[in-house]
């Protein structure tokens, strides 16, 4: 017996199919509009040159052609079917093999994952970047270092790390090339750290964002939204599926309707961050496109949150974003 089920497979691959003129036949209807009727073997555990022979010949009946059906096939076989020798379907890996065109699940979606960072975190380099993505003119050192609490030693040694993304164009430091600076962040930005807490409720994530932010706010606890929320008040492009608040400690949300749960399993996420950069750059940047009175983290952290977030989705939002800052960058605060 057979651990696979063939019509599963032709749906996982999206081929529409019915019964044929003849029995044992079916009408195939492939992703690509193509249709065809083909009559299937018997299911073997392996296809290999042997069962290819076992099955008999190409067509059958005068008109129908076999579609070879297994639980896997070697190598040849399917350089066979590649070739447009004959047609297949296997289980492992899932594919179908018409006319010489191959028909496969796409390849599985792997979610990013930060960059490793070992030593000293450089705080200040990375948010140095962020600054730039979001300025629209030149920024004078001593202003930026004011503006992340660091000194302007500290912000003239960064800038000189980030060699051609940035120049001193004598009125201030600029991004000359704000796309590779963005992917050099990318690159190197391990992420904010620190503590997260994963909490589930029955609440839309801009209720669940909303909520932290009037309790933090009782609490005189500093909160920031991130993640989906904060990016469809900048730059909508997805429904927010997930809250994520950035707060300066930790508040108990059970009396919120929330409930504590591990994070994969989390649809708002709460986070003390490491990052000592997130609070102050946050408040430099008048972003007029967030609703007033609701406190968001700088649009770069918001990238980074979107693209780590595990969902597919969330990339087109980010690159989105990114366009938001990269093209049509706010006024941050200058000399």
């Amino acid at each position: 017996m057979m651990g696979f089920d063939i019509s599963t497979l032709l749906r996982e691959l999206d081929v529409e199919f019915a019964a044929g003129s003849m029995a044992g036949s079916w009408v195939l209807r492939t992703p690509d509009g193509v249709s065809v009727q083909r009559e299937l073997t018997v299911p073997a555990r392996r296809l290999d040159a042997a069962q290819i022979r076992m099955n008999g010949p190409g067509l059958r009946n005068g008109r129908d052609r076999l579609l070879h059906v297994g639980g896997s096939a070697t190598a040849g076989v399917i350089e066979r079917a590649e070739a447009g020798e004959i047609d297949l379907l296997i289980a492992e890996p899932t594919l179908l093999v018409l006319g010489g065109h191959r028909h496969e699940l796409p390849a599985p979606w792997v979610p990013r994952q930060p960059p490793q960072h070992k030593g000293r975190a450089a705080w200040i380099r990375w948010a140095l970047q962020r600054y730039l993505l979001i300025a629209s003119a030149p920024a004078r050192q001593p202003v930026i270092a004011a503006t992340l609490g660091s000194t302007q030693q500290s912000v003239s040694r960064a800038a000189q790390a980030l060699g051609g993304w940035v120049t001193d164009q004598g009125s201030g430091l600029f991004a000359s090339d704000p796309q590779g600076l963005l992917e050099h962040w990318l690159s190197e930005y391990p992420g904010p750290g620190g503590q997260e807490f994963g909490w589930y409720g029955l609440d839309t994530a801009a209720e669940h964002s909303d909520r932290v932010i009037r309790l933090a706010a009782t609490l005189e606890v500093n909160a920031l939204v991130s993640g989906d929320v904060a990016a469809d008040r900048i730059a909508p492009w997805k429904l927010p599926s997930r809250a994520r608040v950035y707060l300066t400690e930790p508040i108990d949300l059970a009396d919120e309707g929330l409930v504590p749960v591990p994070l994969e399993e989390a649809n708002l996420v709460t986070c003390v961050p490491r990052d000592p950069t997130i609070w102050p750059l946050a408040r430099a940047i008048e972003d007029r496109s967030t609703i007033p009175g609701v406190p968001c983290a700088d649009p770069v952290i918001v990238y980074w949150d979107l693209l780590m977030s595990g969902e597919q989705d969330s990339e087109e939002a980010a690159h989105q974003l990114a366009k938001s800052f990269l093209e049509h960058r706010p006024a941050g605060r200058e000399a």
